[in-house]
């Protein structure tokens, strides 16, 4: 009946997990499918992509056709033109969008301004400002109609002209937020995380010892996850002031890598404070500065970025060669999963900067987001395998003491029982090679081992409370003496009543004389009723007691030791254990 069980549970358990991995593929599929052949249609999010065709007169000279986006090397005032003419598939309701890259544009259907976007217009008059989206309205009577747009550089690096598209309504919002949908969602995971773990913190800052780092790892989730957003393509929906989210942007790229900087260096255990210290105070003043100009109006962020950058290849230099330092000194061994972790953050941050410098138009925390995650599973790993070696430590170190007490126990037993010295020892060691040998039976675990092992040595600890005139008599006992003799399974299970961390121990020791048939002491159990410690512990006892010297007869012989097995299998003891012992002493796994 309990193999049926097990095996129906197996089953319910196998099942789930087919189905979960299963709808999980086919949730994957179904990303990247269309609907099922005869599903009604429920439209599209889809634009018009309009890049075709345009004719291009950039600073008065005349390029012919060009295909969007196009770049140009635009100084500041230098004008672009480019002229279309509007799809017949224009209808009333749509919305053409189009991208400004720090560019002021006006656009122009047959004529008539539909639209105007500035760089500048709002009081603070800067103009390297993050690129933005804006949108005219469509009609009708546009289908056919000439299309102009203008553009003004307003800075003194390369412009690109960028795309163009249009659709229903909001429609024209959809294939942007889908390319921004993944790095949003990365955001806000590393801000959600990030503000979970500093909760968190707060719980665990005194009892594990790299809180500090985690909390710096959790500031540097949240930061990063904040500039991601300011620096998506749907800011505008997030941030409506191109203000701030300037702001926001180059004053949270400039403090991620302290943050970062931060977590490593407690990561190291503050082994290089003071070249930290040095590069964290240059990236605080430099942001201090930087704001300062800003707010002024005397120098923009975008103009200073480089300096912030500085600083931050300052700090990622500085952990990347303590990094190496400390893998050539062996102090890697410490935390190297997390120096992994960062190790791929450190490569996502170059290959960030590469991109922001070579791709005007890409998407800004791509490298760093991944980077982030990596970091994240790293230093969590981290925690868990330095948890675990710790545990490990303390179980070893207490199972060390344990052994040290239940020897020291065992032997003032011993001691007292002038006739059988050695023998609680002995019976450890007997009961754990029992159980070796049955732990496959009885899923035995190797802390099952050593439990069983400990308890053999204090199976006796109940002797101490029995006269010494009847533990160490000569001859036999009385039947008054027997009774007191038997209450030592009582009187030691209930000295060890308030040890409750080693599961067993006064099962083991206030059973260990019961018999199979029933008929033993204290409480008269019977078979599978005795548990399965003191069953063993029960054939170590008396396959101890038959292979010693004993005042009132000598040791059994190997065959008189087997037969008195034999004689008292499923009698006294448990057959199937009877059988595992006879076969061990055979095979001289037991010594008689």
């Amino acid at each position: 009946m309990k193999k049926s069980v097990k095996a129906l549970d197996v089953f319910i358990k196998t099942a789930f997990v087919v189905i979960l991995y299963s709808m999980a593929a086919f949730f994957v599929y179904s990303v990247f499918t269309g609907p099922i052949k005869g599903e009604s249609y429920i439209g599209s999010f889809e634009d018009i992509g309009f890049n075709e065709g345009w004719h291009l007169v950039f600073d008065g000279e005349d390029l012919g056709e060009v295909t969007l986006p196009y770049r140009v090397d635009a100084k500041e005032g230098m004008t672009a033109e480019l002229t279309n003419v509007l799809p017949d598939t224009v209808k009333s309701g749509m919305r053409m969008c189009f991208r400004s890259i720090r560019q002021d544009m006006t656009v122009y259907v047959d004529g008539e301004e539909r639209g105007s976007y500035r760089a500048d217009n709002y009081d603070t008059k800067k103009t390297k400002i993050p690129s933005s989206y804006f949108l005219i309205n469509l009609l009708t009577r546009d289908a056919g109609c000439e299309i102009k747009i203008v553009f003004k550089a307003q800075n003194t690096e390369k412009s690109v002209l960028g795309g163009i598209s249009y659709a229903y309504g909001n429609n024209v919002w959809f294939p942007i937020i889908s390319r921004s949908l993944l790095l949003v969602v990365i955001a806000i995971n590393l801000v959600v995380i990030g503000i979970a773990t500093v909760f968190v913190y707060f719980f665990i800052q005194k009892k594990i010892t790299v809180a500090n780092a985690i909390l710096y790892l959790a500031e540097t989730m949240i930061v990063t996850g904040l500039w991601m957003m300011s620096e998506s393509g749907i800011r505008q929906l997030i941030i409506r002031s191109p203000f701030f989210s300037s702001v926001y942007a180059y004053v949270f790229v400039s403090i991620i890598p302290v943050f970062a900087g931060m977590f490593i260096n407690e990561t190291q255990k503050n082994k290089y404070r003071n070249v930290y210290l040095f590069l964290e105070t240059g990236a605080l003043l430099q942001v201090v500065i930087n704001t300062v100009l800003n707010l002024t109006n005397i120098v923009e962020y975008h103009d200073t970025l480089a300096f912030s950058h500085f600083w931050s290849v300052g700090l990622v230099s500085c952990a990347f060669v303590t990094i190496i330092k400390d893998i050539v000194n062996k102090r890697i061994k410490t935390y190297y999963m997390t120096a992994i972790g960062f190790a791929v953050l450190i490569v996502s941050s170059v290959l960030e900067l590469i991109s922001f410098y070579l791709n005007p138009g890409y998407a800004l925390g791509a490298f760093i987001g991944i980077g982030l995650i990596v970091l994240l599973v790293t230093t969590i790993l981290q925690v868990v395998r330095d948890s675990l070696r710790k545990s490990e430590e303390r179980r070893l170190y207490s199972e060390k003491m344990n052994r040290a007490t239940f020897r020291t126990i065992a032997g003032t037993i011993d001691a007292k029982d002038s006739y059988t010295g050695g023998h609680s020892e002995r019976v450890g060691e007997f009961a754990r090679k029992i159980a070796e040998r049955t732990a496959k039976k009885y899923a035995f675990t190797d802390d099952d081992l050593n439990r069983i092992e400990y308890i053999g040595k204090m199976h006796d600890i109940g002797k101490v409370g029995v006269p010494d005139s009847v533990l160490n008599k000569a001859g036999r006992l009385t039947d008054e003496e027997y009774s007191l003799m038997k209450q030592h399974t009582v009187i030691g299970a209930d000295i060890l009543k308030n040890i409750d961390n080693i599961p067993g121990l006064m099962e083991g020791v206030r059973n260990h004389h019961e018999r199979y048939d029933g008929k033993g002491y204290p409480d008269g159990l019977k078979g599978e009723e005795i548990s399965v410690f003191a069953r063993i512990l029960c054939l170590a006892d008396c396959f101890d007691a038959m292979t010693s010297d004993r005042v009132y007869r000598k040791r059994l012989s190997k065959e008189q030791v087997i037969e008195e097995i034999k004689r008292n299998r499923g009698t006294q003891f448990d057959p199937y254990l009877a059988d595992e012992v006879l076969d061990m002493i055979n095979k001289g796994e037991l010594e008689c």
